[in-house]
Order: C-alpha cells, then structure tokens, then sequence
C-alpha cells in the first residue's frame, strides 16, 4: 500500500510511524483570486514579520497569498480581511493595484507543521507530502511529490525484480529523499518565519540584484531546480558578491 495522501496521511496514521527533524507551523497565510489584478509575472514582496506573492491563474484571475508569522495568527484571523488588506499597504503602489481589481473568491487559510516520516514498512510507503512536509512559502509540494514517486517507483521495482531486498531498497530511497530535500527544507523553514534575514544575507540579496544570472539562479533555488548547497556555495557567492563589487566601481 502506498500512502500518496497528503500530510494527514491515513496510511502514516493507520502504521503511527515516527517522524523526525520537527518544526512548528511557522506562518499563517491566507489567499484569495482576484480579477483585474495585473502582476509582473511572479510578484513575491517582503517586509517585516510580512509576506506576500501574487500570480496569474485561468480567466484573467490572480491568486494572492499573504503571511504573518504563526504567533500572531489569533491577530490575523480577527479580521481577515482588513488584516490581510492592511498588510498590502506596506506596498503603496501594490495596495492600489488591489483596491482598483475585484475580490472574486473566499479567503482560504493555510499552515502547516513541519517534519519527516520515515516513508516505509512493512507492506506500506509514502510519498510527497505523506512522508515529508514543509511550509508552502517555496511551493515546492508537488515537484517533490514527482521525486519521491520516481525514487519509490524505483525502490520498490528493484524488489519486485529480486534484485535487491525490499528493506535495503526502501531505505536507499529514505536516504536518497533526505539528502536531495533537507537542504531546501532547512531553507524553506527559514524564510517561513518571516524574520529579517541576517545581515551577510541582506549583503548577499543586495548583491543578486541587478545581476540577472544570479537572480534567476535564486530563482531557481525557490523552485527547488537549484540546490541551496550549490546557490550558497562559498565560490558562488564570491562570484556574486564580485561581480557586484565590479559593477559598483564601474
């Protein structure tokens, strides 16, 4: 049986299978459409203890996501609405684009604890989001979901075929799994509490802008096709942070 159920898995409740590199639900987010809202592509904004990002969806609509930190969510859904309208106006210009475009669905809420299960047993697997969670803020879900698939897929083929036992194949796939996500989980759980970054991340955002290379790259490390262990790679940065020291004395 194989557990493809999501974060409440009835498969990881029905074995009770252990989870390990815990983290707390580290914001609180709502998100709504609207219509008549024009956005640059992929419009992400963050000030203090605040986020937010906008994208174009089907028809014309655009889904709008905005975040506090998980300790002020009782604040949040007080008034969610204004809240979340409040928030926009540490954007001036953004917050009239939104006052100008129509609300067209409901407020959805969404916050999730963080963890790994062990994603095997006796008789039993799991994928994506059943054997390991994150916060959304990177929206890495799905594309995880695929890796884990093809991983176990794989895994459990090997058994099938004989060439391998199950129990060494499923525990490949366990190590395969933790070693390609933990770098991005350890990332993703950090920009989730919506902290200021350190200053030498400040210094290095400071230096990635302007630099299209660079910023696609970190681009890339926010949709998971880049490694935060290659984007943060001392030689990388050195290159980065030259680059911008180049271009400040030109």
């Amino acid at each position: 049986m194989v557990g493809a159920d999501g974060r409440n898995s009835h498969v990881a409740k029905a074995v009770d299978i252990e989870q390990y590199h815990n983290k707390p639900k580290l914001q609180w987010s709502y998100y709504t459409y609207w219509r008549d809202l024009p956005v640059d592509g992929f419009e992400i904004f963050v000030r203090p203890d605040r986020g937010w990002a906008a994208v174009s969806t089907n028809d014309g609509v655009t889904m709008l996501v905005v975040g506090w930190p998980f300790a002020e969510s009782m604040a949040y859904k007080a008034d969610i609405e204004a809240n979340y309208l409040k928030t926009l106006e540490l954007a001036p210009e953004f917050a009239e684009r939104v006052r100008a475009a129509t609300r067209v669905e409901r407020f959805y809420c969404g916050s999730v604890p963080n963890f790994f299960r062990k994603p095997f047993g006796p008789g039993w697997a799991l994928v994506g989001d059943a054997g390991y969670n994150k916060d959304p803020i990177t929206a890495q879900g799905i594309s995880d979901a695929f890796h884990d698939a093809e991983l176990c897929s794989a895994a459990l083929d090997e058994t099938f075929t004989g060439r391998r036992s199950y129990d060494e194949a499923m525990a490949d796939y366990q190590r395969t799994r933790d070693a390609h996500v933990l770098p991005v989980y350890e990332f993703t759980t950090q920009l989730a509490t919506l902290e200021a970054p350190p200053e030498q991340m400040q210094q290095l955002l400071g230096a990635v802008h302007g630099n299209q290379d660079a910023m696609d790259d970190f681009v890339s490390l926010t949709a998971g096709t880049v490694s935060p262990i290659e984007f943060f790679d001392p030689e990388n940065i050195g290159r980065i942070i030259g680059a911008a020291q180049a271009a400040y004395a030109t």
